[in-house]
This record gives C-alpha cells, structure tokens and sequence, in this order.
C-alpha cells in the first residue's frame, strides 16, 4: 500500500509539474476543445435561429404593413378628401388624385418584392373589385388562409414551406374594414360586396420571407464568430503569457497605485476642508439637500439668516421656515424646476426661528453624477434692505406722481384761467409771461410722466387698452395734435404716403404717445422750412409707419445707443435741442408691449428715418370707424303725484311736450319710494292723495336735507280748503293751480322752480386735499356747476351723508383714507352719483370699470377737464 501510495502520489506531483510548466499548453487545449463543443452547439441552434428570426421577421412585416396602411387611411385619406383630392385605384392618369388604402398597399408590397430581397407581399379577398385581376387566392396557402381567418380574425395562419422554388416562412393576417373604409365599400357601384361592417375580414395581408437568405447570414455569422472566438482565445492565451511573465511588474505598479491613490485621498481631505472653510465664510446662506428635498447640513450665515442651527434644519424639508402665505408659490417654482431640470429662483418671506419676518432670495439647483441626481444645493440670501430700498423708490415715485402733478396741475389751471381772461385783459407783456411760463409748465409735466412711465415699463405696471382701430386715421390725428409744436420750430408735417382701411389692434393714447415722440423728434432736428414726411406703407404682413426729417442724421458711435434710456447724442448742458434722451426708450417698450417694433435708418447730413411695424388686424374688416355712441340729451325729470290716472296722464303730456321726462305717482306709498330711490328736479303734487295728506307731507319734506330744496307745484282741486304759503305756513310751494289745469301756467311755474333751485347748475363734491386746485377747478367749472369741496375721506362721508350731488371728483390719494375707499359709500347712494376719478395717478382697465370716467393730473387741459364734467353732469 505505501507502495502504490507513493507510486499515485509521484505521478501526481509529475503531472502537476507537467501542467504548471506547460500551462500555456494546457490551456491552449482546453480553449480549442471549448471553442469546438461552442461551435457544434452555435451550429446546431442556427436553424432554431433561422425559423424564429423568418417567422418573426414575418410577424413584424405584416405588422408594419397593418399600420402604415391604417396610417395612410385615417390621416392621409382622410384629410386630403376635404381639399378636393381624389382617392382612386387609377390615381395615376389623374391629376390631384392618390391611390386607395389597397392599392397602396399592394404598390407598396410590389415596391418591396422588386428590391431584390426576396420578401413578398399579397393582398388578397374573396370579394376582389372587377378592376383587380389578381385580387384573389392563387393556391391552396392563400385559400386555406381566407378560410381560417374568415373564422378566427385574432389568429394568424404561418407555416415553412416551398414556394416558387424557394424554402420561405408564409404568414398571413386578416385585413378587416375600418370605419373610414365603409362608406366607400358599401356604396361603389362596382363593390362585390355592400354590406360591409366594421371589423369585418375583408381579405388578408400575407407576407412571403425567404429562409435561405436567412441561414446564408446566419451561417456566415455564424464562421464570423467562430473565427473571432479563435481569435479571442489565442489572443487570451498570448495575454496570460505576457500576464505571467510580468507579474512581478504589475505587483510593483500595484504598490505604486495604492500610494497614489492615498495621495488623491489626502488631497481630497484637503479640497473638501478648503470648500468646507469657503462655505462657512460665504456671505450667502447654503444649504445641501437629498434628492427627496431633506437638509443634509446649512452653513453658519444660513443659521445666522434663519435662527435655525444645522442640527434643527438636519432631516427637515428645504423650504422649512417659508411663511406660510408664500408657501404654495415657491412650492410651485420648485416642482417646475424639477420638471424642467432647470435652476430655482425665487423671492418670499422667511419665518425666523424668533418669530420675525424678513425677505429671502433662494437659489437652488441639482447636483448630478451623470443621469444620477445626488441632490440639490442652494443659496438663502437676506434681501430686506433691498425690499426697503425698493419701497423707498416706490415711495419716491408715489411722491413725484402726487406731490408735484398736484401743484403742477394747479399751476397749469391757473395760467389756463389767465389766458383765458378770467383775471381781465393781460397786456402783451404779461401775455407773453403765461406764455412763458405755461411752456416750461408743459415741458416740465412731460419730464415727469416720462419718468413715470420708465419706472412702470421697469416694474411691468403699464396698462394697455389693445383695441382693433384704424391706423390712418389715427396718424392724421397725431399730425393735427402735433401740428402747434411744429409751427413753433418753423417745419410742418407731411402724409406722403397712406394706406387708408388698414386696421391694427393697438392702444391708440400709447400709439399716440410714440407717435408725439417720433415727430417732436423729428422737428426738433429738422432745419427751419423743411418738412417732416410721414408715410403709411405694407411690408408683407406687417405694416409700417415711417417718420423721416431732414437732419443732420445720427452719428455713427451713437447709434448703438439710440433706444438707451437719457441717451442723447449731445449730452452736454450746452446742447441746442432739448429733452430728457427717455422718449425713444419709452416708445420701444410700447410698440413691444402692442406686439410691434420700432427701428431707424439714417445717414449723416442726410437726415434719420424712423419706423414701427405693426401686424395688420385681420379678424374683422369693418369698412368704416365704428360710430361714437353720444349720451342722449339730459332731460329734467318731473313727479307728477296724482290718483286720478286721466289727470296723471293730462299732466304727463303736458310736461313731456315742453321736454320733461316724466315719471307718475298715483299713491303715498309710491310718492315716497320714487323720492327715496330716484332724483328729481321738480314735482306736482295733488294735495288730497290715499295714503298721503299734503300739509303734512310738505313739511315732511321741508326737513329732509335731500328734498327741501326740491321745486314743488301743488295742481289740485281742493284748493279752498288748504291752506297757502301766503299765509305763513311756510311750505315753500312754487305755485297753487286749481283744476282745470292752465297749461301755460304750470309750465311756466316748473321752469321758474328750477330755474331759482342752484340757477340751475349742478352741484359737484370735490374731494381733493390740496385746497388751490379745489379754487382752480371750481372756478374754471363756475358757470356749469355749484362746487363743495372736502379735504379728508371723512370730510367727504359727511357731505354725501347730509346732501345730494351730481357728480363726485375725487383724489386717489387723501391724507387720511385712499379715494377708492370712499366708492363703495357713493354706490351705496340714492340716487347714485357718477365718480370722475382726477389724481396723479393712472388707473388700470380694471380700475377705470369702477368710476364713470378718470382723468391723471397735469395730463389734462382745462377745457378738457371742463368738457369731462359737463359730460358728466349733463350740462352740455
């Protein structure tokens, strides 16, 4: 045994020997039996592979063929039909006309069987139209394939056979009618069949793969991978060579690998500690998320923003602290940027940990490694002093738009009143003086409404009435507006080309505005006696509105700068021409916000044109300006209270023919709820009414604030037994008139009540704080209207309370409430006055829709202003 033990155990350490000192041998064998049982078994799965690669091959062939076909049918076919193309078998001889969903099919079929790859496709039906000759089976494939399809549509008929010569994979599905098919199947005169439905089997789609090419691929693959597996092998025999005889070498790289590797390790230590330390002197608040939005760490300056330490914020959500006012917002821009894998920025309100308020702005983006998102890390910067420096621009703003439009506005009036001789006849001296002083009034209102209309372009505050108009008139109107100024500086203004019954949708007091812009420009660079041509010309869809002076042109190192805002060639004090260099910056921002834009083109000494573009308003094509809608002349309404309906009906027509409006009362009860709910200028009353004795009810009257002014005519026939006003009961009756009513006599006794009630004027509340523009417009309106005047809200609550008005004028801003306040008080009114909002300030569409009419301080001149109350007033 120890023999034979020695014997086994020698020749196991000598073959153990023989394969370490032969290894390379031993493992060329092994691979070269490996790559021989690979081959055998590649080989045998080939024709596994062939018929699953034909069959489907086949599947995904007819499938396609299926698609495109219901492809072209719903979204070529029928589209196409609907601007008058022809769908038709015989397409071909016809112009405007494609081919029926078949004979595509079949086409398309043919195309690929004539590409020299041997596939085939068949379309073939038991009910072929005459016009398809070979529209039906041809073997027993095709007619065993009808049959079991007409059956079982769900189930494919696929089978390996021999066709024509060639080993190929037959597969065929049903093609079934869909419903844009059946109005042409079942209606054709020459359809074989007509009572198609959707779903039915109206034929089948067969495709004819060839296997040989299949198997001539897949065996050359097949060697083509035999031969790289051969190459592979000895390829990683060599290797293992080379891998042993270097062993050594790779160990000592390995060595010097792990060193280097500490090295990047140390110095990653140290980045990471420097990043740390430039994080932690940020004058920004950081804070390093997971990517389900929980705080990892926050820097000091962000505990030192917030009050919350990073032990606090640590597991807690990013947005832990945002008030709860702004929460759904920010919220909102977070998930945006998350879905759009964008940067986050927003400004909102933090709570701090000690319960105060201050302004953040938060900054924030996704830290990714590749498609992997690892996080997000983001930045919390304290912007309160900007908010109150914001604040104190607005204040700023809210003081020039009211503190100086105000007195500009009174300064104005006041030169208007003296121009207009309301002080006597001026001599030429002092004439010229208002003159003087009005311009440079003018020049300064303009100064101001550009700054104000820069600062609300800016903060994306200014309102735009976008309206379809007619632009030709619209630029006739500029001409005339600007007709004045042009004069003054010795040019005139010229339309040298038009374009009449093009329209645009525009705000016209904007178009306006640039317009003024582009033409006081224009005059004031154009030599005196030239002209300043204005043309109205298309540009494709677009239409242009040139303005072109004869100046000396804009120089070459300005021009980048033209729509810059206070940009003006000469910026010097000692400029010749004036201005605030803010017009053509306000005029780009207009035309942009209406949707157009504004451009120039200029040479030196040759003059400088400018032009806008406008798009053309197509929706509506009116063939003239819409008619201006006038309120309907202002008739004095009388009450005529009378039982007796023929009487009422007398005196009806006896007022409404001398132009009253008239409304009858034919009881107390309706006599006192007109009074109550409507306004009147005069009223008859029958002293002897149900439900309303006359003394009484007169001197009810007389001690009503609202009705002891109104004009009263007592017409009754129980004059004996009333007592008069002559006999001292005081009743303040314009006349007593018996009945049979004297016409001339109750008409005359009306007019002469009105008359002597105010002179006939009507009585204005004007609220306004600063008392010389109170004087300036209750002069300026003294012969239209009687003015009260209130400085306070409160002042104004008291008025309206205790008398009745005709119109309210009234100040936005007011030292103890804001204006808009006191309109929910006046629509509480009975009657209700209209309110014609003049203040400094500009009011935006939804404003103006709760006020009669507005007018901005310092941008009105008196006549207008004038114009607007007796408008309002009725006094026209």
């Amino acid at each position: 045994m120890d023999a034979v033990t020695r014997y086994l155990s020698a020749k196991s350490s000598a073959i153990t020997r023989f394969i370490f000192e032969h290894i390379v041998l031993v493992l060329m064998v092994l691979v070269v039996t490996a790559t021989g049982v690979a081959f055998w078994y590649m080989s045998h799965l080939q024709d596994r592979l062939v018929a699953t690669l034909a069959q489907q091959g086949a599947q995904l062939q007819s499938r396609t063929m299926s698609e495109m076909r219901a492809l072209y049918t719903s979204n070529v076919v029928e589209r196409v039909r609907t601007h008058g193309i022809e769908v038709t078998p015989d397409y071909r001889k016809k112009d405007a006309a494609i081919p029926l969903p078949a004979t595509f099919t079949i086409e398309l079929g043919q195309q690929l069987g004539a590409s020299g790859s041997g596939l085939k496709v068949r379309l073939y039906s038991a009910y072929p139209f005459p016009w398809r000759k070979d529209g039906g089976p041809h073997d027993d494939f095709e007619r065993e394939a009808l049959a079991s399809l007409q059956k079982n549509p769900d189930q494919p008929l696929g089978r390996f056979e021999t066709y024509q010569g060639q080993y190929v994979f037959r597969y065929a599905v049903a093609d079934r009618m869909l419903p844009q098919c059946i109005d042409c199947h079942n209606s054709r005169p020459d359809s074989p069949k007509k009572d198609w439905k959707v779903g039915d089997v109206r034929g089948v789609l067969e495709v004819i793969r060839p296997v040989s090419a299949l198997a001539t691929a897949s065996r050359q693959s097949l060697q083509q991978a035999f031969g790289s597996l051969s190459f592979v092998a000895l390829s990683g025999l060599a290797a293992i060579g080379l891998v042993l005889g270097k062993q050594r070498r790779h160990a000592r790289g390995l060595a010097e690998e792990i060193n280097e590797r500490r090295r990047v390790e140390a110095n990653l230590i140290e980045s990471t500690a420097r990043f740390s330390a430039m994080n932690e002197a940020s004058p920004l608040g950081t804070f390093v998320t997971d990517p389900n939005g929980l705080c990892l760490r926050v820097n000091q300056m962000y505990q030192e923003i917030t009050g919350y330490s990073d032990e606090d914020m640590r597991g807690k959500s990013w947005n832990f602290g945002i008030h709860p006012g702004d929460q759904a917002r920010v919220l909102d821009a977070w998930n945006d940027m998350v879905k759009k894998n964008s940067n986050f920025t927003v400004d909102c309100h933090l709570l701090r940990h000690d319960g105060s308020t201050t302004w953040i702005s938060c900054k924030a983006a996704a830290m990714r490694n590749g498609e992997q998102l690892l996080g997000y890390v983001g930045t919390l910067e304290d912007i309160s002093e900007r908010k109150q420096v914001e604040r104190m621009k607005n204040e700023f703003i809210s003081t020039v738009s009211h503190e100086l439009r105000t007195p500009l506005t009174s300064i104005m009036g006041s030169l208007g009143l003296l121009a207009g001789g309301v002080g006597g006849a001026l001599s030429d001296q002092t004439r010229a003086l208002v003159d003087l002083a009005s311009k440079n009034s003018e020049r300064l209102v303009r100064l101001i409404n550009d700054i104000l209309d820069i600062e609300k372009i800016e903060a994306g505050h200014m309102q735009f009435d976008l309206r379809p108009h007619e632009l030709q008139p619209l630029i006739e109107q500029a001409i005339a507006v600007n007709r004045a100024y042009a004069v003054q500086l010795g040019v005139t203004f010229k339309l040298t080309a038009s374009l009449p019954g093009v329209w645009v949708r525009v705000d016209a007091d904007r178009l306006m505005q640039v317009m003024t812009n582009l033409m006081g420009n224009a005059a004031k660079f154009s030599p005196q006696g030239a002209s300043v041509d204005l043309e109205i010309t298309r540009r494709g869809d677009l239409i242009r509105v040139s303005v072109s002076d004869k100046g000396p042109g804009i120089p070459e190192s300005f021009r980048h700068k033209v729509f810059e805002k206070f940009s003006q060639a000469d910026s010097s004090d000692t400029r010749p021409k004036g201005g605030t260099g803010l017009g053509l910056s306000i005029s780009k921002a207009i035309m942009e916000a209406m949707g157009g834009s504004i451009g120039f083109d200029t040479k030196e000494g040759d003059g400088t044109t400018f032009h806008f573009d406008l798009p053309e308003w197509t929706e509506t094509h009116p063939t003239a300006a819409p008619e201006v809608l006038k309120a309907a002349p202002h008739r004095q309404r009388i009450l005529v209270c009378e039982d007796d309906r023929d009487v009422s009906t007398l005196l009806c027509m006896m007022l409404e023919q001398a132009g009253y409006e008239v409304v009858p009362a034919y009881d107390g009860a309706m006599v006192r709820r007109l009074l109550a709910e409507e306004s009147f200028s005069a009223m008859t009353l029958d002293v002897q009414m149900p439900g309303l004795d006359g003394r009484a009810f007169l001197h009810e009257m007389r001690d009503s604030p609202t009705l002891k002014d109104l004009c009263v005519v007592v017409v009754s026939g129980h004059l004996r037994n009333f007592p008069r006003v002559n006999e001292g009961d005081g009743l303040g009756v314009i006349d007593w008139i018996s009945k049979p009513i004297d016409q001339g006599r109750l008409l005359n006794a009306v007019r002469s009540g009105i008359a002597s009630n105010a002179d006939g004027k009507s009585r204005v509340l004007h609220v306004e704080d600063d008392p010389d523009l109170r004087q300036i417009v209750a002069s300026l309106c003294a012969d239209i209207a009687d003015f009260n005047s209130a400085a306070t809200f409160q002042e104004a609550t008291v008025l309206l309370s205790t008398a009745q008005y005709d119109l309210v004028v009234l100040d936005l801003t007011l030292p103890d409430r804001s204006g808009w306040d006191l309109i929910p008080f006046i629509e509480q009114l009975v009657p209700r006055p209209p309110v014609l909002v003049f203040s400094a300030s500009e009011l935006s569409v939804a404003e103006s829709g709760r006020v009669a009419a507005a007018m901005v301080k310092s941008h009105v001149t008196n006549p207008e202003l004038l114009d607007a109350i007796q408008s309002l007033t009725h006094k026209i």
